[in-house]
């Protein structure tokens, strides 16, 4: 997602409307932190907007996240368990902290770029739920069948 993030992050810069447009009172080329934290803001009702814009992105990205694991999981509770596989278990361990890493990282540049990003890490963590719970329902009936 890294040469996409930038590709946007370049669109962005040079976009007419970031620098004029707002989404509920909260201007797209200000960035979330500056607006929470400035008493005007809050006049106006960008600061609501900054808020939950950011909790919702944050939100969204933990359980984009996280939620294939939370399947691998459920699927592993239904396979018959064969034996430890020492390897397969640090493999487990690395993309953990890989996750809580990049969520991390998401979060806080979320939360110190502009708000137009943030936006577009809240869209794109609900497509990628969409498309995992997609991708499950759509395995799930293959693998019915195939036991049929």
């Amino acid at each position: 997602q890294f040469p996409v993030f930038i590709c946007v992050w370049g669109a962005m810069q040079g976009s007419a409307y970031l620098s004029s447009g707002a989404v509920f009172g909260l201007r797209l080329s200000d960035s979330i932190s500056s607006v929470i934290f400035s008493g005007a803001a809050w006049k106006t009702g960008a600061g609501a907007t900054a808020l939950v814009l950011f909790l919702l992105m944050a939100i969204a990205q933990v359980f984009s996240m996280l939620l294939p694991q939370w399947m691998q999981k459920k699927a592993a509770k239904n396979v018959a368990k064969l034996g430890k596989n020492p390897a397969q278990k640090q493999q487990n361990n690395s993309m953990k902290i890989f996750t809580w890493v990049m969520m991390i990282m998401i979060i806080i540049m979320g939360f110190s770029l502009v708000s137009a990003m943030g936006v577009y890490w809240l869209v794109g963590a609900v497509i990628s739920i969409a498309q995992t719970l997609i991708t499950q329902v759509i395995t799930e009936k293959k693998s019915k069948n195939k036991r049929s």
